[in-house]
Order: structure tokens, then C-alpha cells, then sequence
């Protein structure tokens, strides 16, 4: 499993590329600027620093002591005492310490991919918002447009006495519908930009690379993909190594400990005797063992070490399952905003050609506008609809995209 985490990141950003080069220059930038990241790759130092600690022994203790009563001796009487030790762990244990805190890092470099993974789906969803409110208000402003031209022909109609007041009033209904609906995209869109800024950590005033339009493209997925690779379930496996490590180091740790050590003590000569090493000073090299005669500690750091690898077992299958719930809920809906796509541009095309053979009648003076206006109004409809099944297959696109790419 270590092995494959280099990868994720990248295959990733690959992945994302096929929602365009703007966007993925976005996603690029979010991933430099959004301070979760940032967080995270602290972290990441953070931990990575924790394996450089995990192989440094204990303190060397140090101690030094005078006698205020001097003990005598044959060769004086003693002055003063210093000792210097070193506790080293039994064989093994350094190793074992330094594999579990590299375990630790290793989850957080899972943490890191999942994260841009998620930050990469929240600046696809939020761009195609985007894309949604700014098309909208291109097809609202069309749509005033042709009312101006519309205008001029009614008013050339009335005055001809072809065409009833009514069918101005109606137009002019229409047309405060159409404005009321251009201010509100306008302030929803200037929020939104805001808003997709902030996530990819520009100024809230940076100009925004959109595309004009949208292709849909056939796109083949898989009915049961392999989720096992996604790195929400690879951060479990991760866990449970983890966890593994833990517990053959507090196998280790209930082993005995070694220290290696010397003392000194200062002697001073005797001046009412002479004796041979009159005042040598006396040198002891020692060796202690801490022995951890009760053991019930270590028994139930095992035992909730079991019962960790349970719970995380558990916590995957879980997940397992929302992920592949998550997938089959996400193709239908693909699978559904793909058919009213296609179904629109056959309403629309049929649409197109109605409005064409009703502005025909308008070169034999003949046109009816109230019937045009409604067309009109139907056509903004199915537009707007169909705008919004473009948005939502490639939201759930980029859904899929998270859920299947290792």
C-alpha cells in the first residue's frame, strides 16, 4: 500500500484535466493557496520531524553529589560523588519506533491527497456554478435583445392597425420578468465569483476565465468499478498498519532496558596513616536493567490495540459502503442529465423551427406576437433546463471522477 500513495495525487490532477485547461489551472492554484493544504502539509513536516525523534535514545542522566559527612575509607575518606548513564531500549525497540512514527506520516500524506481531491471537487462544482449563473444571464440579455427588435415590428404593427394593444402589454410583462430575472443572476453571479476567488485564493476582484460553452461528449463508465484504490479506504489500511506498528513496539517496549554507566568518587589521602593508594580516586563502571515486572499495562495496550484494528476494519467496510452508494446514486443522475440533454435539443430544435415559420407570417404582415412571445418564453424555459443538465453531468462527472480514479 505505501507504495501506490506517490501516485494518488498525481493521477488526480490527470484526471481533473478533462474538465479543461482553465479549470485545471485553477484547481493548480487552489492547491497552492487554500490554507487546509497548507495545514496539512504542516502537518506532513510535522510528522515526518517525528521520525527523526523517534531514533534518539532517552537523556544520558548526569548526577553529582558531595558528602557533607565524609565516609571514611581504608585508602581516605570520601569527598564527593559523580554518574553518568545511559538507558538504551532492548534490541529492536528504536526500530520498531521509528517504523510506527513513519507509519503516522504516511497517513498523513493520505490526509494531503484526500484533501486536494475534495478541494478539487468543491473548485470543479463551484466553477461550473459559475459557468451556470454567467449562461443564464447571456440567454436573459439574448432574450431582451430580441424583445427590442420585436418591439420595433409590434409597434410598426399597431400603428398599421394590425396588432392589438394587448400584445405590447404582454410584451412589456414579459420583459420586466426577464429584467427582473437579469438583476438577480447579476448579484448571484458577482457572489459567486466571490465566492470561487476565495476558494482558490485569488483577490476577490480577479477576473475569471469561463468557457462559452460546454460539449458534452460520450463518456463510458464502469457499472461496479474497483473503489479499493480510493485513498478514503486506503487511509484505513493505512490505520491498520498503524495500529500493527504500535503494537510490536509495546512488544518491545515491555522488554527489559538496558543502561550502561560509570561512577566516580573523589577520595582524599588519609594524613594520620600511610596506606597503599593513599587518596586514589575509585572509577565504577555499572550496567543497569529496568525490568517491568508488572506487565498488566502492556496487556491492555495489546488488548485495545485488538480492538483498534476491529473498529478500523469496521469503520472501512462503512465506508465501502457510502462510497459505492455514493457512485450508483451519482451514475443515475449522469445517466439521467445525459437523456434530458438529448431530449431538450430535440424540443428546442422543434422550437426553433415554430418561431421560424411564425416570423415568416411577419413578411406577409401577418404575425402573431402574442404566440411568439409565449414561444419565446417556452424556449428561455427549456434553454434554462437544459443549461442545467449540462452543469449537473458534469457535477456529477466530477463526483465520479473523485469516487472511481485511484
Amino acid at each position: 500500500m505505501r507504495n501506490k500513495l506517490r501516485f494518488l495525487c498525481a493521477l488526480w490532477v490527470v484526471s481533473a484535466s478533462s474538465f479543461g485547461q482553465s479549470l485545471q489551472d485553477y484547481i493548480q492554484i487552489a492547491e497552492e493557496n487554500h490554507p487546509q493544504i497548507q495545514a496539512i502539509l504542516l502537518a506532513n513536516d510535522i510528522a515526518n520531524e517525528k521520525v527523526n525523534q523517534s531514533r534518539i535514545l532517552a537523556n544520558t542522566e548526569l548526577s553529582l553529589g558531595y558528602f557533607i559527612s565524609e565516609p571514611e575509607t581504608r585508602t581516605g575518606p570520601q569527598q564527593s560523588r559523580i554518574a553518568i548513564g545511559q538507558m538504551i531500549p532492548w534490541f529492536g525497540t528504536l526500530s520498531a519506533r521509528e517504523t510506527y512514527a513513519q507509519s503516522l506520516a504516511e497517513n498523513t500524506f493520505i490526509e494531503l491527497s484526500i484533501a486536494k481531491r475534495k478541494l478539487s471537487l468543491s473548485v470543479a462544482q463551484s466553477y461550473y456554478e459559475l459557468y451556470r449563473l454567467n449562461k443564464s444571464l447571456d440567454l436573459v440579455l439574448q432574450i431582451l435583445d430580441w424583445l427590442e427588435l420585436r418591439r420595433a415590428q409590434l409597434l410598426g404593427s399597431l400603428s398599421a392597425g394590425e396588432s392589438a394593444l394587448s400584445e405590447l402589454l404582454e410584451l412589456d410583462i414579459f420583459e420586466n420578468t426577464l429584467k427582473q430575472r437579469k438583476g438577480s443572476l447579476t448579484f448571484g453571479l458577482k457572489a459567486a465569483k466571490q465566492k470561487f476567488n476565495n476558494l482558490v485564493g485569488q483577490a476577490l476582484g480577479d477576473p475569471i476565465e469561463l468557457p462559452t460553452d460546454l460539449s458534452i461528449a460520450e463518456v463510458i463508465l464502469p457499472e461496479t468499478p474497483d473503489f479499493t484504490k480510493h485513498p478514503e479506504l486506503l487511509f484505513y489500511d493505512g490505520l491498520f498498519e498503524s495500529v500493527e506498528d504500535l503494537e510490536r513496539l509495546n512488544q518491545k517496549e515491555r522488554l527489559p532496558g538496558i543502561a550502561f554507566g560509570v561512577d566516580y568518587l573523589s577520595v582524599a589521602p588519609r594524613t594520620d596513616l600511610a596506606v597503599t593508594d593513599n587518596g586514589k580516586d575509585i572509577l565504577m563502571p555499572r550496567v543497569n536493567l529496568s525490568i517491568p515486572v508488572f506487565g498488566k499495562k502492556y496487556e491492555s495496550k495489546s488488548k485495545q490495540n485488538k480492538i483498534e484494528l476491529s473498529r478500523i476494519r469496521a469503520e472501512q467496510s462503512f465506508r465501502l459502503n457510502l462510497i459505492e452508494d455514493r457512485y450508483f446514486e451519482t451514475l443515475a443522475k449522469f445517466k439521467e442529465a445525459q437523456l434530458t440533454i438529448e431530449l431538450l435539443d430535440d424540443s428546442l430544435e422543434r422550437l426553433a423551427q415554430t418561431e421560424a415559420l411564425l416570423l415568416s407570417g411577419y413578411i406577409a404582415g401577418d404575425i402573431d406576437f402574442q404566440q411568439l412571445i409565449r414561444l419565446k418564453e417556452n424556449e428561455l424555459t427549456l434553454q434554462l433546463q437544459q443549461l442545467a443538465a449540462v452543469v449537473t453531468y458534469y457535477n456529477q462527472l466530477s463526483v465520479i471522477n473523485y469516487l472511481i480514479n485511484p
